[in-house]
């Protein structure tokens, strides 16, 4: 297995793991068009109560980012029943980072956006979409550790299956519920979609031929939480600086008005849809790198990180080059309102000109943590996303009055800075050992 050619591994890897993130943005891409074209006056309001419980997400997905890395390393020290216990000290992290987050969207209530500006006639509905979102996040939480761990063991298919089957169940409630009840129907259909996808996903798991060897119905072995938690809280503060810039971009555009947070709620939708590509190759890299360092091939590791980062740049100019070409269409996919629809339209060669620079960033990002490289990405991410990005953003869309020109402006800017310091530093620890 370790001496097949590199592309061709992290593309079979890749592809499946694509397709899984690609569903997680499936889900949101139906929540939207479906609230756009039976609700589109609700657009606002679920864009806002999305934005909190995106950092709550984001933030403790990074936290389970060690069972992916450390079961990898597991896998390639010839340990597999390490992975095993990975896998149920992230279950039960999942557990705990989950009933915290449904915690505080409940307590925080309407407060989580009139802290920022937000008038109350926008915050009162969007606190009602964020409760019902909140109760997503645990069931989500269960379903990125089980894909976590098979990506790790390199069977990414089963996770990409039972997303699919989610979103097919999703786009169902969907139709049914919100012509009738607008933005909360779709925070109800996200609830009920991840719930059945947990269960699926779980079961699917401890079901596994070899579940027994690979340490899944066993107590847990290897790595501690100690451990998990070195790799996990390093990517946690990245992912919670990402996240929350993006989400205070979004606060953001709320103040410049509803038509504003709609259209940039849309952007990042179909950004984010194209960025599931390149998540899917940043894991492939992440899974082959951490292999080469459990077995001690640090040259393997080389390759492999760069030749992830080669793969996701050529793919992400080739999204943004469809991208443009389909810029007309693609507006009027996710709404029923003209004027907003050619709003977006007019700005989708912002998105295709952030693609690259993002995918680009991601995958170095994942390379460096396979290395043990925790806490430099982190840096990288808070300089670029936490410091320069709503700066950026404020300066070009309200000082200046870009609108949502400006925002998506600051994102390219902080993305190509993020992409170039954290190659800088692949580079330079390239050439420091020969080889990482």
């Amino acid at each position: 297995m370790t001496s097949s050619p590199l592309i061709p591994r992290l593309l079979r890897l890749a592809w499946p793991t694509a397709l899984a993130r690609l569903g997680i943005m499936g889900m949101s891409v139906v929540d939207v068009m479906v609230v756009g074209q039976f609700a589109s006056a609700e657009l606002p309001y679920q864009a806002l109560g999305w934005a909190p419980i995106a950092v709550l997400m984001v933030t403790s997905i990074g936290l389970l980012t060690g069972v992916q890395v450390l079961g990898a390393r597991a896998i390639g020290a010839g340990t597999p029943s390490e992975a095993g216990g990975a896998l149920r000290r992230g279950l039960v992290v999942s557990t705990v980072a989950g009933l915290l987050s449904v915690a505080a969207i409940w307590l925080l209530g309407e407060r989580l956006f009139t802290a920022f500006g937000i008038s109350e006639e926008l915050a009162g509905p969007s606190t009602q979409v964020a409760r019902i979102l909140a109760f997503s996040v645990p069931l989500h939480l269960f379903y990125v550790t089980t894909a976590f761990f098979l990506e790790a063991i390199q069977r990414p298919l089963a996770s990409t299956i039972a997303m699919w089957v989610a979103n097919a169940l999703n786009l169902a409630l969907n139709l049914w519920l919100v012509p009738k009840l607008g933005a909360v129907g779709s925070a109800w259909c996200t609830v009920g979609a991840r719930l059945g996808l947990a269960v699926l996903l779980l079961v699917w798991v401890f079901r596994l031929p070899d579940a027994e060897m690979l340490g899944v119905r066993r107590p847990a072995r290897g790595p501690g939480y100690s451990a998990l938690l070195r790799v996990g809280l390093a990517a946690c503060v990245s992912h919670a600086a990402e996240s929350g810039a993006f989400s205070g971009m979004t606060i953001l555009a709320g103040r410049l008005g509803p038509d504003a947070v709609s259209a940039y709620q849309i952007l990042l939708n179909l950004m984010a849809i194209l960025f599931m590509a390149a998540l899917g190759i940043s894991s492939a890299t992440a899974v082959l790198t951490s292999e080469a360092v459990g077995s001690g091939d640090t040259a393997r590791a080389s390759r492999s990180s760069f030749s992830g980062i080669g793969l996701v740049l050529l793919l992400m100019l080739l999204a943004a080059l469809l991208l443009v070409g389909f810029s007309g269409p693609l507006g009027h996919a996710y709404t029923a309102n003209p004027a907003l629809a050619a709003m977006v339209s007019g700005l989708v060669w912002l998105v295709a000109l952030i693609l690259p620079w993002d995918g680009g960033q991601a995958v170095a990002a994942a390379a460096l943590r396979a290395h043990g490289q925790n806490w430099f990405p982190t840096a990288s991410h808070l300089l670029a996303y936490a410091v320069v990005m709503p700066s950026v953003a404020y300066v070009l869309g309200e000082v200046r009055g870009q609108g949502v020109t400006g925002l998506m402006s600051a994102i390219f800017w902080a993305s190509v800075l993020s992409f170039s310091v954290l190659c800088f530093r692949l580079w330079r620890l390239r050439s420091a050992r020969g080889s990482f």
